[in-house]
Formats: structure tokens, sequence, C-alpha cells
């Protein structure tokens, strides 16, 4: 069964599937319902829970190992799996099914995914865990759909905003749901039990500079870079030293490079203080990173940082484009850091 990750609470209120599968390309989306099928899990006496990652060179029998395994302290147990590229490959489809056909007792799986394509949407293993358990996709919403997310966030913080202030916190987010999330927050605690109209939500979400640099941060680890860029010359022509965004972008590296690496992404977000609602946009970037790349960013905001400082010569606003465009394009900016090695080092002369 198919549901709408705004359908999952209300089924989930209603008892639990045997498996479940939560992907897609918007991280809030999937860290949540995520979240809410947890939470239902504990509720119901699945205390015992056990996190696989299927990454290169992953051993798929302990998938079946968990299975079988009983837990000195709980009855029933959740296994967490996350398939970061969402294709188990074949051994891992043969598991997953196995899984599926005959659930050991008292035993809940939640896969967690990024992305799905339409070749792993009609495997075996999806099939089987969708006849037997639930599927919830997490898509960015757009155009009016933006408009009825916000609208039914805003509702769910108690808060009633003119169709105008909606639409203009949809034209602010463009597409970024952690950020609209954020902002709704920021009403709920500024103006409860106060209908929102356009001033209001105006103010409440005006670019001043300290919520500027974090936005810019977000869309950053979020990628693609086209939205990043645009925040930062929109900072450089509203006048902000670039000082305070290679210090922001310079301390969000050295998180990265910390989870970049990690086997529990999110467990090592939360040990270093990584904002919660900013711990799936940290997971992305780390997804689209090595520690290699990691290296070199935080080389190249060394060189920014005395730059902005005038210690140096060299640009910092060039080098903050650089760095931007890099840190969202990930993967993608690979073959043009390579190439660029020679012209650009030593980063630190």
């Amino acid at each position: 069964m198919n549901l709408t990750p705004d359908r999952l609470e209300q089924a989930l209120s209603q008892g639990l599937a045997p498996m479940y599968v939560i992907a897609g390309e918007e991280p809030l989306l999937v860290t949540e319902s995520a979240d809410a099928v947890r939470a239902a899990a504990k509720a119901q006496g699945y205390t015992d829970r056990r996190v696989l990652h299927a990454e290169g060179g992953f051993d798929w029998s302990e998938l079946r190992a968990a299975g079988r395994a009983m837990s000195l302290f709980a009855e029933k147990t959740l296994i967490e799996l996350h398939l970061p590229t969402g294709s188990p490959g074949r051994d891992g489809g043969a598991a997953i099914k196995d899984a599926a056909q005959a659930l050991p007792p008292d035993t809940l799986i939640l896969i967690i995914c990024a992305e799905l394509d339409s070749r792993s949407r009609n495997s075996a293993w999806f099939k089987a865990v969708d006849k037997v358990g639930v599927t919830v996709f997490g898509w960015t919403p757009k155009g009016r759909d933006l408009h009825r997310w916000l609208g039914a966030r805003l509702r769910q913080e108690g808060i009633e905003a003119e169709p105008d202030a909606v639409a203009l916190l949809a034209e602010r987010v463009e597409g970024n749901l952690l950020a609209g999330a954020q902002d709704i927050a920021k009403l709920a605690l500024l103006h409860p039990g106060r209908r929102i109209d356009v001033e209001l939500m105006a103010d409440a979400v005006a670019d001043h500079a300290r919520f500027a640099v974090f936005d810019l941060i977000d869309k950053a680890l979020a990628g693609p870079p086209e939205a990043a860029l645009r925040t930062l010359d929109r900072l450089r022509e509203e006048g902000l030293e670039p000082f305070p965004i290679v210090a922001i972008l310079a301390a969000e590296l050295r998180k990265l490079a910390r989870v970049v690496n990690a086997h529990d992404a999110e467990a090592v977000c939360a040990q270093i203080g990584v904002f919660r609602r900013r711990i799936p946009l940290m997971v992305q970037a780390a997804r689209r990173h090595s520690p290699a790349s990691v290296r070199w960013m935080l080389s190249l905001a060394g060189r920014a940082d005395r730059g902005a400082k005038g210690v140096d010569k060299h640009d910092p606003w060039g080098d903050l484009l650089t760095l931007v465009w890099v840190l969202a394009a990930g993967r993608d900016a690979r073959g043009w850091m390579a190439a660029a090695a020679a012209r650009l080092e030593p980063l630190n002369a």
C-alpha cells in the first residue's frame, strides 16, 4: 500500500504494518516519516532497535541474522535498514524479498532510501514489500502542492494565515521545506494565536543577515547549486561582509568532515550538535561528498578566511562562490576539482 507522508500518521494510528519503505528526494519528509514509524513502533512495544547500513560490501546475512536474533530485554524488534542508493543489488533484493515473505514474529522492518527509480519500484523485492507493507514517497511539493503543504504545516502549529501570506512564504522557501518549517516554527513563537497577514509574514521571514547566512548554508547542503548561488549573490548585493559567511560555512564544513565517513551519520550529527532539523541536509551533503572533497573545501575556506581578514590578496567572494558551488554540487564538481587542483594548489600558501 502506498501512502503520502501526510496520510502516514493516520494510518499508523490504526495499526502497524510489518514492513515500511520510506523514500524520496525531500529529506525533511523522509526523516519525519521515518520518525513517525519509529515513534509508533516504540509505543507498540518495539523497544529493541537494530540499525543496518547497506553500503558497499554490506553482508546481507546481517539482515537475516537480525530477524532471527532474540533480544534479552525486549520481545519486539524494529530492524532499520538504510539503503542509500535505493538499489540493494541481487543479494540484497533476495534478502529483502525473503524477509517480506517470511517475516519473523514480533519484528518490524523499516527501509529508508534516498530516491527509488522506476527500475527499483518495479523490482521483485519492492513488490514483495508493497504487498505486505506500506510504501511512503517524500517528493518535494511544488506549485499548489507546496502552498497546501505550507498551509497544513501552519495549521499544525496552530497558525491561521491569509492566502497571500502563504504565497509569500512559498516564494521565500523556493522548494526548501526545511527553511519553510523553520520559518513556521518562528512564526508560532513570535505570533502565537494571531492571524498572519502579508505584513507579518514579510517581517517574520525577512532576510536579516544572520538568518540569510543560515539559509545559504541550508541551500548549499541541500543542493543543487542554483538556489544557494542566488542567495550568495543577494547577500553580496546587500553589502554583507564575507567574513561571517566564511566563518559559518567553515564551521559547517568541519561538522561535515565528521559526518562524511561515519557509519551512522545521523547519530554523529546528534553527537556534534547539528541542529535537529538540519540533520537531513547534513546527511544528504555527506552522501554527495568524500573525505577528500571535504578536506579540499576546508582548505579553500581557510584561504577565503585569510582573504576576508585582509591577510592576503585572494578574493574571498570568488572563493565563496567556488565553495558554495562545490558543496551543493557534490559529485558533479569532483572532476572540476581535480582539473583545478594544479591551479589552486597550494591553497594554504
